[in-house]
This record gives structure tokens, sequence and C-alpha cells, in this order.
């Protein structure tokens, strides 16, 4: 059998642009929605305008109302091409000098909802510490294991029909800790296996990847110094990630 072996850094690139892709389809889903609401909000105003040229109090109010609804929606298409850009860009040859951890959360939850299992049938329960500390990542693709790690566990949450998700951040000692947690169900053996895999100087063979995403996450964030534990059952699962 012939085989292709790739550096880390290779394997990243090649898989960030794949991601990307995955989310395609959700992401055109959600952006429709927002350009939906911009086009009947300026038909609405047209016809406003229209039928009452005489602007009184009561039709500034309202089209000033519409306006600002139009202005939502055109910053959540605004920051969803914005995050599709920023995963599609190459990385940095060094790391920055620091990341903040909610932030990331946040950002990639939001991008996320263009998963539309996870939008419209997952139940996100988010305990985030407002004053954690800011993290100085030893790589320079610490943020993209954390986004990618998640969106492994999002991709899981699908397969075995799980509604409810759960995300805590809190400062630990020296450490941010991580907390996510599934309800309801486990995630599949697959992903709880893939996230016990020990980077090494070995390469890994095709028969040891069950999970491409999951594996890339765990090889960044444990290269990355995170330490990994989990917990499962057959109605729940939890990792706790000590960053």
């Amino acid at each position: 059998m012939n085989k292709v072996q790739l550096e880390l850094e290779q394997a990243i690139t090649l898989y960030q642009a794949a991601s990307v892709g995955k989310l395609i389809s959700g992401l055109i889903h959600n952006i429709n929605g927002p350009l939906h609401t911009i086009g009947m909000e300026m038909d609405v105003l047209g016809v406003l305008l229209s039928k009452k040229p005489d602007k009184s109090p009561h039709v500034l109010e309202d089209f000033s109302n519409r306006l600002a609804r139009m202005g939502k929606e055109f910053e959540k298409l605004n920051s969803l091409i914005r995050q599709a850009a920023d995963r599609a860009e190459v990385l940095s040859e060094s790391p920055p000098a620091y990341i903040n951890l909610n932030h990331i959360l946040r950002e990639e939850l939001e991008f996320l909802q263009a998963n539309l299992y996870f939008k419209h049938r997952v139940e996100t329960v988010t305990e985030f510490q407002e004053n954690i500390q800011s993290l100085t990542p030893r790589t320079n693709y610490l943020a993209l294991g954390l986004r990618w790690f998640l969106q492994a566990i999002v991709e899981d949450l699908e397969q075995n029909k799980i509604e409810r998700l759960h995300l805590k951040t809190q400062g630990v000692d020296q450490h941010a800790l991580l907390t996510i947690g599934t309800e309801g169900a486990s995630l599949s053996p697959s992903v709880l296996t893939t996230t016990q895999y020990d980077p090494g100087p070995e390469p890994v063979g095709l028969k040891d990847l069950n999970d491409v995403g999951m594996l890339l996450a765990v090889t960044i964030l444990k290269s990355s110094g995170i330490t990994m534990v989990h917990d499962s059952r057959s109605d729940y699962s939890q990792f706790r990630l000590y960053i």
C-alpha cells in the first residue's frame, strides 16, 4: 500500500481547509436568513416611503427601527464572513503573545451555528469565568486545536443524537480549566479513544485514524502542553482540559 507521510504543520494546513469546507453548506444557510430579512425590510421601507412621503414621526420611528434590525442582520453576516476568512488563513510562524479562552469559545460557538443540527437541536449551557487570565500559548496553533476539538465534539453530538452541551471555564492555580460535558448520552467510543492518543515520534497509520479532526486537535493540544482528562458513562461524557 502506498503511503503519504506529512509533517504536523502540513496536516494542519490541509485539515484547516477541509474543516472550513465541511461547514460551507451550513454557513450558506446561515447567510441566507439574514439576507432574506434584510431584503424584506428594504421592501417594507420602500412601501412606507412611497405611501407616506410626509415622513411623520410614526413613520420615521418605524423607519429607524427597521434600519436598526437591518444593521444587526448585517453584523451577523459580517461576523460569519470574517470568522470563515480567519479559519482559511495560514498559520503564522510564531505564536501570539496571548489568547483569551472565553473569546475563542464564544466565537467558535457562534460559528458552529453553521452546523444545522447544533443550531436547531442542541441546548448549550455556558459558565465562563469572566476574569480568567489570558493565556500565553506555547505554539502558534493552540487556538486552532481548541476550535477543532470543539468542532469534533459537536459533529459527534449529531451522530449520537445528543442534545445538551455544557462548557465551563475557570482559573485553577496557574492554569485555566476548560470543562466540556454532554448530557443524555455518551460520545462515540472512537472519539473517547482518540482523546487518549499520546503524540510520539512514530507516524500514525491510517488504520488508527478513527477521527482525523479529533486526532489532530488532540495532537495539537497535547503538544501545546495541555493535560486532558475524561470521564464517561452511558448517559454523559466530560472532558477537563488544563491549559
